[in-house]
């Protein structure tokens, strides 16, 4: 079996609101929950996608984990607040206990301590024997680059990456006090501090996420229904703030922090268009002055392609404009997903992009109309070998436009172009409540994608130009392992 990477993946998102809730199940990073047949077409999955005996199933052995102290956002309705109503959605979307929906709500929480308590309840396990049809499976969370062969090295072990989703993460404090701008903005810079000497640290920080987090603004990302529950507003499309600026020079160690040890990596998934603008001009005046051994690369690691020429036009008209989606074709044009212009910056960083899995990120409305149309749920249920040409389809078009922004710029070298394939990986989203496409639902359908892959990619438009030079099977290789592989033993220390 093929070794696959994934560089956006939630495992213990859900085991650990079960181990807080004092649940007897799904507590545990190894607790098998695949999906019945009649699961494959869930909108909100109620099976684990990413869990460690799927992974180990797989055949995954690296991961990129990301530790995400749940928003209390999801969890205050924007009409009627608390309540047995709000309760309910928020069970069905985040598929969590109540009993841990009600942690989450309380005055008292605070992001920073729910943060250390999932990475501590990750590291409990680390280096752990379990149990996985008859074979002991254990996983390594990894310091740096230099320990990476080391643990690929060893048979039946899974590398692990701590990364985290949202700067809200580092806040001691929660919701209330990030709004009203109350947190303690010095103690966040402690916080940044302590987590560059945990045991094992993380290699970047994802900036924004679904809800405002007092440092920079976030994009729309809830569809229509969960945005006429949930209220995204506060701080949506805002730029970073100048406490935002001296986070992001501290989390990077450039500036005035410089020499505060070691670097925590930037994700721009989830900022607003302006925000990432103003990283981006820091990153290029950076990188300009510093050599390449000290050079910053930009992450995006669970995107899609937007569409757009520019990261301006794909906020001409805004996403709040529940018209926008309805109106877009092959890509979903939200300016969450990424331009050409934006994936041009990335290349000349020698950044990394990672392939969401998520069927609306990765898509326009007219691909999930034509979805809709051409199959029944029975079709679905079975797992057609026609829906996974659909969805292999779907998601080879957003590699190859990638692939095509790059192969089309008058501002890179033709001889360099070609490196656009070592910047491309798997950055699923698992585990992360997000509605999978039907034909790879968890990690166990990697081995699926890499075969509908080897079919599909010979026969994709204009392949011959585009993969310039480098041999099909060798890009499939790149996208479902050996990139996330490469890029953390570079950047990674």
């Amino acid at each position: 079996m093929s070794n696959f990477a994934d560089i956006h993946c939630h495992p213990s998102l859900h085991p650990v609101a079960y181990k807080l809730s004092g649940k007897k199940r799904n507590n545990n990073l190894w607790d098998y929950d695949p999906p019945r047949p009649n699961q494959r077409n869930s909108k909100f999955p109620e099976f684990s996608q990413c869990d460690f005996t799927t992974l180990a199933k797989a055949g995954v052995k690296l991961i990129y984990t990301s530790l995400y102290p749940l928003e209390q956002g999801w969890f205050n309705a924007k009409y009627i607040k608390e309540g047995l109503f709000t309760d309910w959605a928020a069970k069905l979307i985040a598929r969590v206990p109540v009993k841990f929906i009600n942690q989450v709500q309380r005055n008292d929480l605070n992001y920073y301590k729910s943060l250390q308590e999932e990475y501590n309840f990750f590291k409990a396990d680390h280096d752990k024997l379990y149990n996985v049809d008859g074979e002991q499976w254990k996983f390594k969370l990894i310091k740096n680059g230099n320990d990476i062969d080391q643990i690929m090295s060893e048979e039946r072990t899974i590398g692990v990456i701590v990364t985290i989703e949202g700067i809200h993460s580092l806040v001691s404090g929660n919701e209330t006090s990030i709004n009203s701008a109350l947190f303690d903005y010095q103690q966040t810079i402690k916080n940044v501090e302590a987590i560059k000497n945990w045991d094992f640290p993380p290699f970047f920080i994802t900036m924004a996420h679904h809800f405002y987090n007092g440092y920079c603004g976030h994009t729309r990302s809830l569809p229509k229904t969960p945005s006429a529950l949930l209220d995204q507003t506060i701080g949506l499309n805002d730029p970073i703030n100048e406490k935002g600026e001296e986070i992001i020079d501290c989390l990077l160690g450039i500036n005035k922090f410089e020499g505060n040890g070691r670097r925590i990596l930037i994700d721009t998934k989830h900022m607003s268009v302006s925000s990432r603008l103003q990283y981006y001009a820091k990153v290029k005046s950076f990188n300009a002055e510093h050599g390449e051994d000290n050079k910053i690369p930009i992450i995006t690691s669970h995107s899609a392609y937007s569409g757009y020429s520019t990261m301006s036009s794909s906020i001409i008209r805004p996403d709040t404009d529940n018209t926008k989606y309805a109106s877009s074709e092959a890509f979903n044009n939200w300016s969450i997903n990424i331009s050409d212009e934006e994936i041009i910056t990335i290349f000349i960083s020698c950044g990394i992009i990672g392939i969401n899995f998520d069927e609306r990120i990765l898509s326009g409305a007219d691909i999930l109309e034509d979805y809709d149309e051409q199959f029944k749920v029975r079709d679905i249920k079975r797992n057609d070998a026609r829906i996974k040409e659909f969805w292999g389809e779907q998601i080879l078009s957003n590699v190859l436009a990638i692939v095509k922004a790059v192969y089309d710029s008058d501002e890179i070298e033709k001889s360099e172009k070609a490196q656009i394939w070592n910047m491309i990986a798997l950055g699923t989203d698992f585990d992360g409540m997000i509605n999978p496409v039907d034909a790879f639902i968890t990690a166990e359908d990697f081995v699926s994608v890499e075969e509908i892959f080897t079919k599909l990619l010979p026969k994709q438009k204009n392949i011959n130009e585009l993969r310039m030079g480098i041999d099909i099977q060798q890009i499939i290789r790149k996208i479902m392992f050996d990139n996330a592989l490469e890029f953390a033993k570079l950047h990674f220390r």
